[in-house]
C-alpha cells in the first residue's frame, strides 16, 4: 500500500508534487503520519470559528496599524468663492474659509464679510471709510443655507495641506477672532474679506508664488462684474478717482473673490496643486437680470443731448442742468476731501462734473454780472477741455456714459454769456 502527501510549494519545486510512502516497507512512518494528520484535521475542524475570528483581527490591526503609519488629516480648509447677488455690494461676490475639525468634529465657516446695518450713522460711516467690518463664525451649514435660498452659488476649493500648515492657519484665524482682533476699517480694494483671507492664506502656506506685474488696472477688474449692472458701473467710475486707474501687481490683484479663486488654482505646495479637489456647493439660479437696452445710461443721456439741441435756447433746462451737475460735484468733492477710502480721493471728473455749475445755475438767470459771467464760461469750458484731454492721454478711465453729459453742458454753458448766445450785445455791469 502506498500514502501520498500533499507537500508545500517550496518542497513542491524541489521534490514534486506529492511525497509516497510504502506503508508496508515503513510500518511506524505510514502510522505516524496518519495519526498527526489525523489530530490536525480534528484540531482545524474543531477550531474554525476561533481561527475565522482570529484572522479577522489580525487584518483589523493590520488596517490600523497602516492608518497609525499614514495618519488621515485632522483639519480641512477650503476657500469658499460666492457668486455676485442682486444687490450693488454684491456685485462681485464674497469668500469665506471653511474650517473642517475631525478631532473636535466641526464644520466652520470664517467670514471677513460681516458688517451691522445698525451702526449708528452706517452710510456716514461706510463713505468716510470708518465703517467697522469684523471676523465672524458661523456653521457651514447655516452659510450655505443663507446663500442657497439667495440663489447664489458657492464653489469650494479643498486645500492640500499637512495638518502643521493647517493648524497654523486655524491658529491664525482664532488670533484674528479674538475681540481686539476680529474688527477693522473696510476699504474697496486694500482691505476686505477677500484679501483678509488672502493675507492669511498666502502668509502660512509656503507656495511657489510669484509676484509679477499684471495688465489690468484695478478699474478694469471691477467694472469686469458690472456688465449686467450698467447703472451701478456708471455710479463708480463717477466716483472713483485716479488711484483705480493703477495696475496692481499679481498679489494685489487678487482682491476679488473671483481672483482669488482663479489665483490659488495657479499655486503649487512642495511640487503638488494646492488646490486638491473642487466641487460646488450650491448651484446659482438663473435670472433675467439684463436690463433694458433704452435704460442704458448711453441712451438716456443721448437722448437728453438731443432734447438739449432742440432747447437750446431754453434757459430753464440749462439751469436745471447746471443744477443737477453742480449738486453731483459737490457731493463727489465732499466725499473725496473726507473720505479715508484712497480709491474716492483726486477724482479728475470734477473737472466736468463740478461745482462751480451751481454758481452758474444762479447766474443763467441774471441779466447782470456779465463779466463774471464771461469768465466763468470760459473757465467751466477749459475745465473740460483739460477733462478731455486726461482722457485721451488714459490718465484716467472715461464711461462711454459721460460723453453726453459734456455734450450737453458745452450746448448750455452759452447761456451764461450773453455774447455768445445768439449774438446778443449787453452793458456789462
Amino acid at each position: 500500500m502506498e500514502v501520498t502527501y500533499p507537500l508545500s510549494e517550496k518542497e513542491s519545486q524541489s521534490r514534486g508534487n506529492k511525497l509516497s510512502v510504502n506503508t508496508e516497507t515503513f510500518p511506524y512512518l505510514y502510522n505516524k503520519f496518519y495519526f498527526q494528520n489525523q489530530r490536525m484535521f480534528k484540531f482545524v475542524v474543531k477550531n474554525k470559528q476561533s481561527l475565522k475570528r482570529n484572522t479577522i483581527i489580525t487584518l483589523l490591526c493590520l488596517i490600523l496599524g497602516i492608518q497609525n503609519a499614514f495618519p488621515a488629516p485632522q483639519l480641512e480648509i477650503s476657500l469658499l468663492t460666492c457668486s455676485g447677488g442682486n444687490v450693488a455690494y454684491e456685485a462681485w461676490g464674497h469668500s469665506a474659509l471653511r474650517v473642517i475639525d475631525h478631532h473636535q468634529q466641526t464644520d466652520i465657516c470664517y467670514n471677513f464679510g460681516i458688517f451691522d446695518f445698525n451702526t449708528p450713522h452706517f452710510y456716514e460711516k461706510f463713505i468716510q471709510g470708518k465703517l467697522k467690518y469684523q471676523l465672524g463664525l458661523e456653521y457651514t451649514s447655516d452659510f450655505l443655507q443663507s446663500y442657497q435660498h439667495e440663489g447664489r452659488q458657492v464653489t469650494e476649493q479643498k486645500l492640500n495641506l499637512p495638518d502643521s500648515t493647517a493648524a497654523r492657519i486655524l491658529a491664525r484665524l482664532e488670533y484674528l477672532y479674538q475681540p481686539a482682533q476680529r474688527y477693522y476699517e473696510y476699504h474697496f480694494i486694500g482691505k476686505n474679506c477677500t484679501t483678509e483671507l488672502r493675507d492669511v492664506l498666502f502668509g502660512n502656506i509656503p507656495t511657489d508664488f510669484i509676484n509679477k506685474a499684471t495688465d489690468k488696472t484695478y478699474r478694469t477688474q471691477l467694472s469686469e462684474f458690472l456688465t449686467a449692472e450698467p447703472w451701478t458701473k456708471f455710479g463708480m467710475n463717477l466716483i472713483m478717482g485716479i488711484s483705480v486707474d493703477r495696475k496692481p501687481d499679481l498679489y494685489n490683484s487678487l482682491f476679488l473673490p473671483a481672483y482669488l479663486y482663479e489665483g490659488i488654482k495657479a499655486i503649487n505646495v512642495n511640487g503638488k496643486k494646492l488646490v486638491a479637489a473642487e466641487k460646488i456647493l450650491t448651484l446659482k439660479q438663473q435670472t433675467n437680470s439684463a436690463s433694458s437696452f433704452l435704460l442704458h445710461p448711453v441712451v438716456v443721456f443721448s437722448l437728453l443731448l438731443i432734447i438739449a439741441l432742440l432747447l437750446r435756447s431754453s434757459q430753464t433746462f440749462s439751469g436745471i442742468l447746471f443744477f443737477l451737475i453742480g449738486i453731483t460735484g459737490l457731493f463727489i468733492l465732499t466725499v473725496s476731501l473726507f473720505t479715508e477710502h484712497q480709491e474716492l480721493k483726486n477724482n479728475f471728473n470734477l473737472l466736468w462734473c463740478n461745482p462751480l455749475y451751481l454758481l452758474a445755475c444762479f447766474f443763467v438767470f441774471k441779466k447782470s454780472a456779465v463779466k463774471l459771467k464771461k469768465y466763468l464760461c470760459i473757465l467751466l469750458l477749459l475745465c473740460m477741455a483739460v477733462m478731455v484731454v486726461i482722457w485721451i492721454a488714459g490718465i484716467q478711465h472715461f464711461e462711454y456714459g459721460f460723453l453726453p453729459i459734456v455734450g450737453m453742458l458745452v450746448v448750455s454753458i452759452p447761456h451764461l454769456n450773453p455774447l455768445q448766445r445768439r449774438g446778443l450785445k449787453t452793458n456789462p455791469t
